[in-house]
């Protein structure tokens, strides 16, 4: 999945970041967010940051992941200032400059759109295994009642396989998105 991806043309990418962002734009609930987590595309990720910073036009706050490497990996959210210059992170990915006093953990996101690897149906995602939203998030699969941030993970539709193996510490997703679709996973209760 990495190669095919990596495999697209800028032309190809910057087609099927158009059509994710028109159809992330209408998600039910999107525009009552007030933070709204993303990534910096990489290795052939479809590219959210249009999208973000569309919402961020509309008055929405916008993050970007800060990777923090331990015996336990976990992510922190910066903020995403559009006409701000971004700063190499861990693996080379571009982050916000930042104060790590004011990073936010990924609970204050109201909805957090993740890479994905590859996809199955039920909403399996598998990652670049570095457990980094797993690790981060494993405190949102233990609440029964609201629960936020709402998860959507990204992925050209060329992503999805069969099935997908899953571990007890994977976060589940509420939903899938594509340049060609959305697929509703799970409806988090009272999501924002």
């Amino acid at each position: 999945m990495r190669i095919h991806r990596r495999s697209l043309s800028e032309s190809d990418q910057r087609t099927a970041s158009e059509r994710l962002s028109q159809q992330l734009l209408t998600l039910p609930g999107i525009l009552n967010a007030k933070r709204v987590g993303a990534y910096f595309a990489n290795d052939g990720e479809i590219d959210p940051l249009p999208a973000l910073e569309v919402l961020i036009g509309r008055g929405r706050k916008g993050y970007l992941p800060v990777l923090f490497a331990s015996r336990r990996p976990r992510l922190q959210f910066a903020e995403y200032f559009v006409d701000e210059p971004l700063k190499r992170g861990k693996y080379g990915i571009p982050v916000p400059f930042h104060d790590r006093r004011k990073l936010l953990n990924p609970v204050g996101l109201d909805w957090l759109f993740m890479p994905l690897v590859a996809f199955d149906e039920g909403g399996n995602r598998l990652g670049m295994g570095g457990g980094f939203y797993d690790a981060s998030l494993a405190s949102r699969s233990h609440r029964t009642q609201w629960r936020r941030p709402v998860l959507i993970g990204l992925a050209h539709e060329f992503q999805k396989v069969d099935a997908l193996n899953v571990d007890s510490w994977d976060v589940p997703l509420d939903g899938i998105l594509t340049d060609k679709t959305f697929r509703p996973i799970n409806r988090a209760a009272g999501a924002p």
